[in-house]
């Protein structure tokens, strides 16, 4: 083998992972040029009608969105995993693209905050509809010894987006306006498109797609996997109390209590969220190495789950001891978002886990159910928070999602055992 071929090994690259590299890094810079600001677009529609309670509305907003986002993708990984079943994961990858397309006309129409909503509740589906065919990618077509690493790398294209789609789309936002951050998103959902079906036009779907019913899937779920959806149900309700919310928080607290400007503050958080991105990237394939070398994915797991429980308790906590201390503001939200970077230490075992933990002719479907039903449990948090935040307000709405998160990590970290995972 040459050199570059040990490396495309080492990395667990060919031909089809390097196609969902493609829709991974395309569609996911589409969304970070202009979902991290959602809120504050919201926000300025809302204040036209009553600014008053522009911000209130804005969250309200952001809550139902992630409701429905959630409940969406609850279906669309369903969808995803039939998809990539029956048709193979090239015409799912593509299938991904469209919510997408769909919402971006949506938005491009109207400013009226409930059809943004719907054109942001589509727009942000792609990813859950391309989850099935990742999976059976790296499933099908890397070593077992390499899944990990594969997701990894998957990872970093991830992570990527995110650490330059804010920083772009801030600086976008205040210098010109959130439609530019529309037009950039539009040319890369194109290039997306025409770089999956490039590197993919190889693949062909599966000989048989005779589909298991989704009950005897269920049923037949290793007791481990089941264990490990009960814990993440739990981190993700109290991860969603601050996810979508983290921004606008962000802004405000920047704004009214530190007098910081609005675009200094926009600016900020675009920095923050890059900031998280790069912590990120720079862990995923040493500690997927060391993970691959180690006896269980189990430790790396429970730490990862640690993380996201302690992201909203340190929005809350850091910026103000760092206030009190007399140290500067943005010295706690960096250690916060660098808290938030650090909480994928264990995701790429997480998908290798979930991969392996179904036998090949099935496991396309029932990825897409696991992360269905996932969803479907989760979905009503946003809601809550949004809900709690009116009553409560945002601090201890927080930190009520961050005890949440601990409780799940308690379940895994005291629940699991060590899983059989097929190959």
């Amino acid at each position: 083998m040459t050199r570059r071929a040990r490396l495309a090994d080492w990395l667990g690259l060919n031909r089809a992972t390097l196609a969902v590299l493609a829709v991974i890094g395309c569609l996911g810079l589409s969304e970070e040029l202009w979902s991290n600001f959602l809120a504050l677009h919201l926000r300025d529609q809302a204040a036209a009608k009553d600014a008053a309670h522009a911000v209130f509305t804005a969250a309200k907003y952001m809550g139902v969105i992630a409701f429905g986002k959630n409940l969406l993708e609850g279906f669309a990984y369903i969808i995803g995993g039939g998809v990539a079943h029956r048709l193979g994961a090239r015409w799912a990858l593509a299938a991904s693209s469209v919510p997408m397309a769909i919402g971006f006309a949506v938005m491009l129409l109207t400013r009226e905050p409930w059809a943004i909503a719907v054109g942001a509740l589509l727009m942000t589906n792609w990813e859950p509809m391309s989850v099935p065919a990742t999976f059976e990618v790296v499933g099908s077509e890397v070593r077992k010894e390499r899944r990990t690493i594969a997701f990894a790398v998957q990872s970093i294209q991830k992570r990527l987006p995110k650490m330059i789609g804010p920083a772009i789309g801030g600086l976008a936002l205040g210098v010109v306006g959130y439609w530019l951050n529309l037009s950039l998103a539009i040319g890369c959902l194109a290039l997306a498109v025409i770089l999956q079906l490039v590197l993919t036009r190889r693949m062909k779907p599966r000989a048989d797609p005779a589909a298991v019913p989704f009950r005897e899937i269920v049923r037949t779920m290793p007791k481990d996997l089941r264990q490990l959806l009960g814990a993440e149900i739990f981190i993700r309700w109290g991860d969603w109390f601050a996810r979508d919310f983290a921004v606008l928080y962000v802004v405000s607290l920047l704004v009214e209590r530190w007098g910081w400007s609005e675009r200094t503050a926009i600016e900020t958080s675009g920095l923050l969220l890059s900031i998280m991105a790069t912590t990120a990237l720079a862990t995923y394939v040493p500690m997927a190495k060391w993970i691959d070398r180690s006896t269980s994915p189990r430790p790396f797991i429970g730490l990862t789950f640690l993380l996201f429980s302690l992201f909203p308790i340190c929005l809350v906590l850091l910026p103000k001891a760092c206030a009190a201390l007399g140290l500067p503001v943005m010295l706690g939200l960096v250690l916060t978002y660098v808290v938030n970077g650090l909480r994928e230490l264990g995701e790429p075992a997480r998908k290798a886990l979930i991969s392996g933990g179904f036998e090949p002719n099935v496991r396309a479907r029932a990825i897409g159910l696991y992360w269905g039903l996932r969803s479907f449990a989760f979905c009503p948090a946003p809601l809550v928070a949004a809900f709690l935040w009116s009553k409560i307000g945002a601090d201890l709405t927080f930190l009520i999602g961050g005890g949440i998160g601990l409780a799940g990590t308690a379940w895994f970290v005291l629940g699991q055992r060590p899983a059989k995972a097929s190959t």
